[in-house]
């Protein structure tokens, strides 16, 4: 009888030092896996931080090529649309990845725009429609990126 009390203290010791120990290496779980969130949280911050709020304008006569206008400063720029596609305000794939004129868009991108005119910015990772331009607020901005990209006669 003595052996059989000594046997389960033991048996009950040693399921409480297994679950302290699961209980460690719980928490130390728990902690790493909310680190892991925090730096992510982070990343996602400095990416909408350094997101370029633009339109969407098509120029051309015959031959219509995008462009960006940057809302912020009104910068004219190319960028390639990234090859997963168009994300909507809701953060989902768009089955058509097409812009069309007058787009207002979110870039996400590593910030490098090259100098060329109408400038490049080659490091777009993500871009997401974020709406519509009103008619006059697309005019006008068609009127801006036409008066900058007119070619200039020679004489």
């Amino acid at each position: 009888m003595k052996n059989k009390k000594e046997r389960d203290w033991k048996f009950i010791i040693g399921m409480i030092v297994l679950l302290a120990i699961f209980a460690v290496m719980g928490g130390a779980f728990w902690n790493m896996v909310g680190k892991q969130a925090q730096i992510v949280r982070e990343e996602e911050q400095k990416e909408e931080a350094n997101a370029i709020s633009a339109i969407y304008i098509e120029t051309g006569e015959f031959l219509k090529t995008g462009v960006f206008v940057d809302l912020n400063n009104g910068t004219i720029f190319s960028a390639d649309i990234p090859a997963e596609g168009i994300y909507n305000k809701k953060g989902k794939l768009i089955s058509d990845d097409v812009l069309e004129n007058g787009d207002k868009v979110k870039i996400y991108g590593d910030g490098i725009m090259l100098e060329s005119f109408p400038g490049q910015y080659p490091g777009v990772t993500k871009i997401q429609r974020t709406g519509r331009a009103s008619l006059e607020e697309t005019q006008e901005y068609e009127d801006q990126v036409t008066g900058m990209m007119k070619p200039v006669a020679v004489q």
